[in-house]
């Protein structure tokens, strides 16, 4: 079923509802009724006559603020097209100055290839001429050479003849020397003569004497062997060598030290054997006899002493009379102490008193072992080497033993049923500090005393033998010391014979043949006059070089002038491209900006638009509302006047709907010009939305034409019904003033039209529904129009694209190759294991390369980059030839162009 519009069955209505309430008054029914509804219909009509006035007040609103913002889009799509038109200018302006661009580094480049060529040319000659150079000098040095031969040969010559004649005056000086030696050798001969008969007797002499002496050295000898053999100690306690490692600082292991230690200790035998006849028994071992008490002591000195040769101490502690002394007041003060706890420390401290020496001048170590009744002799000195092995496993005592030089001794006390054996060291040890009245000799066993006084008796024998023997000795030695003096004598005259024999005949050997020094003097003549023809050949090959470098360098000083010409107005170029590009940027900005601006206003016109739509469906409503309250108004007056009036409504009432129906066509007409007009609307937008996507707006702008389009196309729609609306409204007011004039035509046909009202009513609605309304028109031609702008808006797309691209493609084929200039080197110098470039300074550069090589083709070559004129490269191998190439680079846009590596030139290091 077809939709028909509000607004046209409501006018459409109107009509019907007059010849309703037409035929309704002449039923006796209806007339009964209608007195009531005259006064509510006056009060509908004021009420739709107010919303008529607000509903019209909104559209007068809404039109004025639609106006202004029209006003302003329309201002907006000037300024962007003004905006446009100064983008493609900057655009135009751009492209302008990339041609420019690219015309001066096309003359630069051809500028610099000339200045390339001109250099390569210049390089060229120079190289020439360098070598003409070279060639010159080179053979002016073989010149040199030649003349310098030549004089050398001479020289020689010269020096073989002066050395000939030298030779042969020192071999006649020689043999003058000769024959005065052996003059001096007959007289020396004569004097040896007369003093071999003394020196002989004097030999005899001697001999009487030299037994006796021999003799006492034979006793002296024997007595010192018996010495050493006494002074030999057979107390030896060998230290584990683990132990000597921890002392003498080769490990850190001390409990292996120590536990070696205690092993060997077990196994030690003391020469105090038990049950021997010198193991005397005591049954106090304080009491011990003045022999024991010296022989223990010694007994601990050697012991002690063997420890520190093995741990290579020279360190010593040594037994004085004054330390035995000690050590017996000690016992005697420890044994008549009544002290229990400080005993020993009051016996060492008066003891010290006694002998004048200070407060703890001797530090005491013991140790205690039980008594049995009786105490062996080996008992006590059992305890005595346990003493000396407890001390060494001490890690805080066995310096005590092995590091100090100091006086001991060894007391032995008693105390209840155990016996201590003591050890008493000083603990200072030069003499000067001790008082006189304690005795520093150091005690020694009496066999050693009878020993040493064997040895003094025999070197006093021995001396008194050499006494005796002294006038033969003195004799003897005076005439063998003559003796050897004239043999020394004519031993040196006959060497210095020997020598000036010899030196002879390596003078004789010295002489040499001028021949042949005569025959290389006459070659490096005729070499010299060789050498000297080919120099004038050279020399006129450098003038000749010289001539076409000139020519060249003037060529290349041409081409340098253009090259900087060209680059200088390439700069220029640049510059003014910089300009034009800042110029098109800010063009596209303020572009940018009024596009944006055109946006927002064509959004804010499409707002006001559908608000003043919206306002004129509520006028449209309103005013239909107010036409049908007064229809109903004017019927409800009428059913006053009678049937005669009513015959006259009724025929006014059809007037009506035939004026109705007529209005109805006239509507539809009017809707459909206006959809044709809201069409060539659409495509007028489309045609805007077209021209901004050909000025360079994005694909959301084409978007939002096009739905521009759709909602102009529902705004024509909105004021096609509107139209109908007033158009019925004016119908309506036509029919109330044409009232009087039908009155009397209805009058008559009221009767006829009252039998047949059913069908005339029924007859009025089928035919409003049967007309057709122009929305569905509308309709066909906004979607038909819409989908035009649609394939038209692709279309441009595509278009746009393509257009881009091809923008895009020439602006890359317009970008150039930046050209960097070169620069070259003014000088190049070898120096130790390195070299030293200097060079020219180039325009427009960020810096310098420079590579270096064995190879001329720079094979395997290493590159050093620098931002001055100058540099050093070291680190080189000596007296080594290297290539050495120079070019420069530029920086641009996180981009780095080179100009083409220099001639490789050469250079020698020292």
């Amino acid at each position: 079923m077809k939709k028909i519009s509000k607004n046209v069955l409501l006018v459409s209505s109107v009509g019907l509802a007059g010849s309703a309430f037409a035929v309704t008054n002449t039923h006796p029914v209806f007339a009964a009724s209608n007195a009531a509804t005259n006064a509510n219909s006056s009060q509908d009509v004021a009420s739709a006559q107010t919303q008529v006035n607000e509903a019209q007040k909104e559209v007068d609103q809404t039109q004025s603020q639609l106006n202004a913002a029209e006003s302003q889009l329309s201002t907006a799509n000037n300024n962007l097209d003004q905006k446009n038109a100064n983008l493609q200018n900057a655009k135009e302006a751009v492209d302008n100055a990339n041609s420019k661009v690219a015309s001066a580094s096309s003359d630069n480049s051809s500028a610099q290839s000339q200045l390339d060529q001109a250099q390569s040319d210049f390089d060229s000659a120079n190289s020439d001429y360098q070598d003409a150079v070279k060639e010159d000098k080179d053979q002016q040095q073989k010149v040199a050479d030649a003349e310098s031969e030549l004089k050398d040969k001479q020289s020689q010559l010269d020096e073989i003849h002066k050395k000939n004649s030298d030779i042969n005056a020192q071999i006649d000086s020689t043999n003058s020397d000769i024959n005065n030696y052996q003059s001096q050798i007959s007289d020396l001969q004569k004097k040896k003569d007369e003093l071999t008969p003394k020196l002989d007797s004097a030999q005899e002499a001697l001999n009487a004497k030299q037994q006796k002496i021999d003799a006492a050295t034979q006793d002296l000898q024997k007595a010192q062997k018996d010495l050493g053999e006494a002074t030999s100690t057979n107390e030896q306690f060998p230290l584990p060598q683990s132990y000597i490692d921890y002392v003498t600082g080769k490990s850190i292991d001390w409990d292996t030290a120590t536990k070696d230690l205690q092993e060997a200790a077990a196994s030690y035998t003391s020469p105090f054997a038990d049950g021997d006849a010198s193991d005397n028994v005591y049954d106090d071992p304080s009491a011990l006899s003045d022999s024991d008490r010296k022989r223990l002591n010694l007994y601990v000195k050697n012991l002690i002493d063997s420890i520190k040769s093995q741990v290579g101490s020279t360190n010593k502690m040594t037994v004085t009379d004054g330390s035995l002394e000690l050590a017996k007041r000690y016992t005697q003060k420890f044994q008549s102490s009544n002290e229990k706890l400080f005993r020993e420390y009051d016996a060492i401290k008066l003891a010290s008193s006694n002998m004048g020496l200070v407060d703890y001048a001797f530090v005491v170590y013991d140790i205690a072992a039980d008594r049995h009744g009786t105490t062996k002799m080996s008992e006590i000195a059992k305890a005595a080497f346990d003493l000396i092995t407890q001390q060494l496993a001490n890690p805080s005592t066995y310096k005590d033993i092995i590091d100090r030089n100091c006086y001991f001794s060894v007391a032995v006390t008693t105390q209840d049923d155990k016996f201590y054996v003591s050890l008493l060291r000083s603990t200072i040890y030069y003499p000067s500090l001790f008082p006189s009245s304690f005795g520093t000799k150091e005690v020694l066993p009496d066999e050693i005393v009878a020993k040493e006084d064997a040895v003094k008796k025999a070197q006093t024998a021995l001396d008194q033998a050499k006494n005796d023997a002294s006038p033969e000795q003195s004799t003897y030695d005076q005439l063998r010391s003559q003796n050897q003096e004239l043999d020394q004598q004519i031993s040196d005259l006959q060497a210095k014979i020997n020598d000036a024999q010899n030196s002879i005949n390596d003078l004789r050997s010295q002489i040499e043949d001028d021949r042949f020094a005569q025959l290389d003097v006459n070659v490096a003549n005729a070499d010299l006059t060789q050498e000297q023809s080919a120099a004038q050949l050279t020399a006129a090959k450098v003038q000749s070089a010289q001539t076409w470098l000139n020519t060249a360098q003037s060529t290349l000083a041409s081409a340098k002038q253009r090259v900087d010409s060209t680059k200088a107005e390439l700069d220029k170029a640049e510059s003014d491209l910089n300009n034009v590009k800042q110029k098109l940027q800010a063009a596209q900005q303020a572009y940018d900006s009024a596009s944006k601006a055109q946006s927002d206003a064509s959004k804010n016109v499409d707002s006001l638009k559908q608000q003043l739509a919206t306002a004129k469906k509520k006028l449209a409503h309103a005013k239909a509302e107010l036409v049908l309250a007064q229809t109903k108004q004017n019927t409800d007056n009428k059913q006053n006047q009678g049937s005669s009036d009513n015959e006259q409504n009724q025929g006014s009432s059809d007037n009506k709907q035939n004026q109705g129906n007529s209005d109805n066509k006239q509507n539809q007409g009017n809707s459909d010009n206006k959809q044709n007009q809201g069409s060539s609307d659409n495509k007028q937008n489309q045609g805007s939305s077209d021209n901004k996507q050909n000025q360079g707006s994005s694909d959301n702008k084409q978007n939002q034409g096009n739905s521009d389009n759709k909602q102009k196309s529902d705004n024509s729609n909105t004021k096609k019904d509107a139209s109908n609306s007033k158009s019925s409204s004016s119908t309506t007011g036509k029919q109330t003033t044409t009232k009087k004039k039908t009155t009397k035509k209805a009058t008559k046909k009221t009767n006829k039209k009252a039998t047949t009202k059913k069908k005339s009513t029924n007859k009025a609605i089928k035919k409003t529904t049967k007309k057709k309304t122009p929305k569905k028109a509308t309709k066909k031609l906004t979607k038909k129009t819409i989908k035009k702008s649609s394939k038209k808006a692709k279309s441009t797309k595509k278009t746009t694209k393509k257009t881009t691209k091809k923008k895009v493609a020439k602006k890359v084929k317009k970008a150039k190759k930046v050209v960097v200039a070169s620069s070259k080197f003014t000088s190049l110098k070898g120096s130790k294991k390195a070299f030293v470039g200097k060079w020219k300074k180039a325009k427009s550069v960020s810096g310098y390369q420079v590579r270096y090589s064995t190879a001329s083709s720079m094979k395997k070559a290493k590159t050093k980059s620098t931002k001055a004129t100058k540099l050093k490269v070291s680190g080189l191998k000596s007296k080594k030839k290297y290539y050495v190439q120079l070019r420069s680079y530029r920086k641009l846009s996180n981009n780095t162009y080179y100009s083409a590596w220099t001639k490789a030139k050469t250079v020698k290091t020292r």
